[in-house]
């Protein structure tokens, strides 16, 4: 009943923009006209005898001036309206707060000395407060903030508070409510306290256009550890961003998943999958998986290929690995090349190291330039000491910045 309820609110809204706009139409032809008859009613015009006379583009004008007036006279009355109603419901809402929190914390420090029917009775006469979505979003907020950051018997307590509210009509009719702001709502109740049975909707709400909905819905999905290996995304009907990826990751490492199919997500054919696949990798340190990150360096994506080109680099320990990064050096992206060359630092062949970095100096920008030189700096100071007296001038100047830093 709640869902349908929620739906006929949203339908209704966008009935009430139908009917509006259909009146501005019928508006622009009945101001034209002296009277108009619908069947056996008869509706006249009063302001037509201002207009008869006009031309089509003086009609055109008047018309609008009017539609304007009367636009400025309702969006007045709606800035009163909701001036007014902001202020009630900051009023109610404080009186909600002040009662929820003395009634919620009541519960929380008191439930071992309260019997089954004292119980019974805080909850229900809590209830009486909660006639409204509004007061109902307030209080399992406030739930929810205090079950985020409590942790033993408070939690516990927390949750068993929720329980006791018989929350779920009202969180499946937000969930599956046609407004997003909800479902959001809805979400976020259900990761913080791992609510079970909404999974495979959720798992409908990732392939939603909306990229806040979608991003919060797979981070509902890792945080319920229902689909393991992350394989879920490889169904994804959309290009993840760079956001939902950094989200992705951010919840990964705070609920400490391990079981991830790197591989799979590696060889994914989403681009953005295998660069979170990549990046995970790396985050994880899973060297054994070399291989497979590098089929993926010179990918077409530039996303993709950056971020193999990094995953190798923090898995570079022989002196192969760096040899294939200077083979492949000029198929890096600029800032995987930057790494590249910060890596050389490391390099076993000191001499190689030294020969590509003086190359770098000779022949690639000035961003890469300077960079080669604080190498060189640790590697080899006559090569620093020739560049300074290089006859090409953004060469000295490369030198003179770094020097002029390290000083």
């Amino acid at each position: 009943m709640k869902i349908l309820t929620l739906y006929l609110r949203y339908w209704s809204i966008r009935l009430f923009y139908i009917l509006l706009a259909s009146l501005l139409i019928f508006g622009s032809y009945f101001y034209a006209v002296p009277q108009v008859e619908l069947g056996s009613y008869i509706i006249v015009n009063p302001l037509y005898t201002n207009v008869e006379n006009l031309s089509p583009w003086l009609y055109d004008v008047n018309y609008f001036i009017f539609i304007f007036v009367v636009a400025i006279a309702v969006i007045a009355f709606l800035i009163v309206y909701y001036n007014i109603d902001k202020k009630r419901k900051d009023t109610s809402d404080k009186k909600f707060m002040n009662i929820f929190v003395k009634r919620f914390f009541d519960y929380l420090f008191s439930k071992d000395e309260l019997s089954e029917d004292e119980e019974k009775k805080m909850i229900k006469e809590l209830k009486k407060y909660l006639s409204s979505d509004h007061s109902k979003k307030i209080l399992i907020n406030t739930i929810v903030d205090v079950h985020s950051q409590t942790k033993g018997i408070v939690e516990n307590r927390t949750f068993q508070f929720l329980e006791a509210l018989k929350y779920e009509k009202f969180i499946k009719a937000y969930l599956h409510s046609p407004y997003s702001v909800h479902k959001l709502f809805a979400l976020k109740v259900i990761s913080e306290f791992k609510l079970e049975g909404y999974d495979n909707y959720i798992l409908k709400l990732t392939k939603r256009k909306n990229n806040v909905l979608h991003a919060e819905a797979i981070i509902t999905l890792l945080k319920l550890k229902v689909y393991n290996n992350l394989l879920f995304l490889n169904e994804l009907e959309f290009k993840l961003t760079l956001w939902d990826i950094n989200l992705i990751v951010k919840t990964i490492q705070d609920i400490d998943k391990k079981d991830i199919n790197f591989s799979t997500l590696i060889k994914s054919y989403i681009p953005e999958i295998s660069a979170l696949g990549l990046i995970l990798t790396r985050l994880h340190n899973r060297i054994e998986l070399k291989n497979d990150v590098i089929l993926r360096i010179g990918n077409s994506n530039t996303l993709v290929n950056e971020e193999a080109f990094f995953t190798f680099i923090s898995f570079a320990n022989k002196q192969s690995d760096f040899d294939y990064l200077i083979e492949k050096f000029n198929t890096a992206t600029h800032k995987a090349q930057l790494m590249i060359i910060k890596s050389l630092a490391i390099c076993p062949d000191t001499v190689k190291s030294i020969e590509f970095l003086n190359w770098i100096v000779e022949n690639k920008p000035f961003t890469h330039k300077t960079e080669a030189i604080r190498q060189l700096l640790e590697l080899d100071l006559s090569s620093i000491n020739r560049f300074k007296q290089s006859d090409d001038k953004l060469v000295r100047e490369s030198c003179l910045q770094v020097l002029d830093i390290n000083l």
